[in-house]
C-alpha cells in the first residue's frame, strides 16, 4: 500500500499544477522613438459679400505640412502668379483650369501643390522633403494665408506678443502683491 500512495500523491500533485491557473502578464504599452509635435491653425472669413469670403487651415507636425484654402474665384489668378514666380514652371502639369506642381526626387514626393478656381492645397512629406524646401513652402504658405484672408501675420504676431507681454506684467504685479500679502502676514504672527 506504502507504494500505490507516494505514486499517487505525485501523480495527483502534477495534475493539479498541470491545470493550475497563472496569474495572466499584462501585454506591454508599445514605446515610441518619435515625438509628434503637431501646430494647426485655421482662419475663416465669413462677409455678406462672396468675394471676401475665404478660409485657410495650415497643419504642421513632424511628419508634414499641409495648406488647404478655399476662396473666391477672383483671388485665382493673384495666387497663380504667386505660385508660378515661386515654384517655376518646371514642376507645373496643367490639365484644364487645374494647375498642380508636383517635386519628385528619386521617386518620392516631395511636395504637391494643387490650384483649381477656387482651392488650394499644399502636401509636404517632410521624410523625403528637405529642410531648405520644407521652411520654403512653409514661409510661402504664411505668405498665401495673408494674401488669401486679407491679414497681415507679422502685425498678428506683433499684436499676440503684444498681448503676452500684457498678461505676464499683470501676472508678475499679481505675484508681487501676492509676496507682499504673505509678508505682512507672517510678520504679524
Amino acid at each position: 500500500m506504502k507504494h500505490l500512495f507516494l505514486p499517487s500523491v505525485l501523480g495527483l500533485l502534477l495534475t493539479t499544477s498541470l491545470f493550475a491557473q497563472k496569474t495572466p502578464i499584462p501585454p506591454q504599452t508599445p514605446k515610441t522613438t518619435t515625438s509628434t509635435k503637431s501646430t494647426s491653425y485655421s482662419i475663416t472669413f465669413d462677409t455678406d459679400d462672396k468675394e471676401e469670403n475665404s478660409s485657410v487651415s495650415i497643419k504642421r507636425n513632424d511628419d508634414v505640412y499641409k495648406f488647404n484654402a478655399r476662396f473666391h474665384e477672383s483671388k485665382t489668378g493673384s495666387i497663380k502668379k504667386m505660385l508660378i514666380d515661386k515654384l517655376g514652371k518646371y514642376d507645373l502639369r496643367v490639365d484644364g483650369d487645374t494647375f498642380r506642381w508636383i517635386k519628385t526626387e528619386d521617386g518620392d514626393t516631395l511636395y504637391d501643390c494643387k490650384l483649381t478656381d477656387d482651392t488650394l492645397k499644399i502636401y509636404v512629406d517632410k521624410a523625403y522633403a528637405n529642410h531648405k524646401i520644407v521652411d520654403m513652402i512653409s514661409e510661402f504658405g504664411n505668405v498665401l494665408k495673408d494674401t488669401i484672408s486679407g491679414t497681415n501675420s507679422e502685425e498678428e504676431a506683433k499684436k499676440h506678443a503684444e498681448r503676452a507681454l500684457k498678461r505676464a506684467e499683470r501676472a508678475l504685479e499679481k505675484a508681487k502683491r501676492e509676496v507682499e500679502r504673505l509678508k505682512r502676514n507672517s510678520s504679524s504672527r
